[in-house]
């Protein structure tokens, strides 16, 4: 099965210290794994958050095959490694090892700058009726008490009529 390790460096190392943790994170999936497709430096970056200390990281992209027992394995001793300051491995789609991979940028939402309110003219404006169709309107809708009282015999009649 193929996977992808995404692991971190910590950029207080030296370019020589990163080159040789990822000679030693190669021959561990070497040890662990059959094969590793595709080892890609992706640069360097500023972390969400510091880890350990430390505020950046060389970020680095591995595919490789292995079965699932031995990933188990390769992830507890790269837990442990004192070279990789985080790691994650998933299981890799199709096409995994060719396609282009580009990391943006961590930016902090600015929590200082308020909020636009609202506005309170969003819903559409409702046409307002002249006084001649209000009182028109009014008119139409007003019953007298003795219509009013045709109409509930009329109702308790059917109701009666049904049961």
């Amino acid at each position: 099965m193929k996977y992808e390790l995404l692991y971190i460096i910590p950029a207080t190392k030296t370019d020589e210290e990163v080159a040789k943790a990822k000679d030693e994170v190669t021959a561990l999936i070497a040890k662990y794994g059959e094969e590793c497709v595709r080892d890609e430096s992706l640069g360097k970056k500023k972390l969400a958050y510091p880890i350990e200390g430390v505020r950046y990281g060389h970020y680095v992209l591995a595919c490789f095959a292995s079965a699932p027992d031995q990933v188990q394995a390769f992830d507890e001793e790269l837990r442990h490694s004192n070279d990789v300051l985080r790691h994650m491995i998933t299981s890799a789609i199709d096409g995994a090892e060719k396609k282009k991979v580009e990391l943006v940028e961590y930016e902090v939402p600015d929590t200082t700058r308020k909020r636009r309110p609202a506005k309170k003219d969003a819903a559409p404006k409702k046409k307002e009726m002249t006084e001649e169709e209000a009182k028109k309107k009014t008119e139409d809708a007003s019953v007298t008490d003795e219509q009013l009282e045709k109409k509930l015999d009329k109702i308790l009649e059917s109701d009666i009529d049904k049961a």
